[in-house]
């Protein structure tokens, strides 16, 4: 009697790019050990997402009749579970801010990338994927978040405008803390638990991309929005892939728009406390922050926060 060869349930990945010399390089890549799909028009992709329920999808930004970001904003509500990593050659400014604030992306690489970093990449992306599924999505319009209380935010910046507009936005429905410093951060962050954290970028800028990958590493619950008065592609860049910040905003802040980030934000903050395996999706290589001694041991206090965000 011959034994019936095993069925691999493997990874679902979709590739959406209008270049076909680019599929036929991911379909050689990738057909071994994914069941792999390819689209060449954002529509295309749209429909294989709802039928195929699709792990992780790769798509390029500059397409005709619909850009990258519009296909990964739309996954994302047609797919939650799905991850959406954006890949292109023309890293823009718009595209990358969409990333952030709209496809909510867990990667954004440049052309060419290194088959080793985009294999290395997509990997990791199928088995959060698999491994903290995401609520899927909802048939019902999904209700307009509300400031959620007893939660609080972090203002991590020295421009009073900043901290004004918070305040404004929150309309002291929930605690508005700040912080002129790192160490302040941690002590916020230690003693009165804010789900968000509100930090300037302007200021210091290697310092704080360091702070964000520490504290993502250690908080991967807590939920960071970045402000800046400028826009740079690189700096943007990485605080996606290494800091997993969730908006992006432009000085002079609205108190109009940052209330609708602070209230997603805060939304997403209790997810990730009411779906601990979620928080595996923000999680950041610890190889990607360094720091001094002393301020290892200034973010060493925050490894108690999660028992205590987990039993809240």
């Amino acid at each position: 009697m011959e034994a019936q060869a095993q069925v691999v349930d493997r990874p679902r990945l979709l590739f959406v790019d209008d270049e076909q010399r680019v599929l036929n390089s991911m379909r050689i890549m990738f057909r071994r050990q994914f069941d792999l799909f390819l689209a060449s028009a954002g529509s295309e992709a749209l429909d294989i997402v709802r039928d195929k329920d699709i792990d992780v999808i790769v798509a390029d930004h500059r397409m005709p009749k619909m850009t990258g970001v519009e296909v990964l904003s739309r996954v994302r509500s047609l797919s939650p579970r799905t991850v959406r990593i954006l890949l292109t050659g023309y890293a823009d400014l718009d595209a990358v801010e969409g990333s952030i604030n709209e496809s909510e992306v867990f990667r954004f690489l440049t052309k060419p990338c290194a088959p080793k970093q985009l294999r290395e990449t997509i990997e990791l992306a199928a088995k959060l994927a698999r491994e903290a599924p995401a609520p899927a999505a909802s048939a019902a319009p999904a209700p307009r978040p509300k400031l959620a209380q007893g939660l609080g935010v972090v203002v991590f910046s020295t421009d009073s405008e900043v901290v004004e507009c918070v305040q404004k936005a929150v309309r002291g429905r929930l605690p508005v803390y700040t912080a002129g410093n790192i160490v302040q951060v941690v002590k916020c962050l230690t003693e009165q638990r804010p789900g968000v954290l509100v930090t300037d970028v302007s200021e210091d800028k290697a310092t704080i991309q360091s702070m964000t990958a520490r504290l993502k590493e250690h908080l991967p619950q807590l939920v960071t929005i970045a402000v800046s008065q400028h826009r740079d592609v690189l700096d943007m860049v990485w605080l996606i892939n290494h800091g997993q910040i969730f908006r992006f905003l432009r000085k002079p802040l609205s108190a109009g728009r940052t209330a609708i980030s602070l209230q997603a934000a805060l939304q997403h903050h209790r997810l990730l406390l009411k779906n601990p395996e979620l928080a595996k999706r923000h999680e950041v290589d610890a190889s990607t922050s360094e720091s001094s001694g002393v301020m290892h041991d200034v973010f060493a206090k925050l490894k108690g926060i999660r028992r205590l965000w987990a039993s809240s």
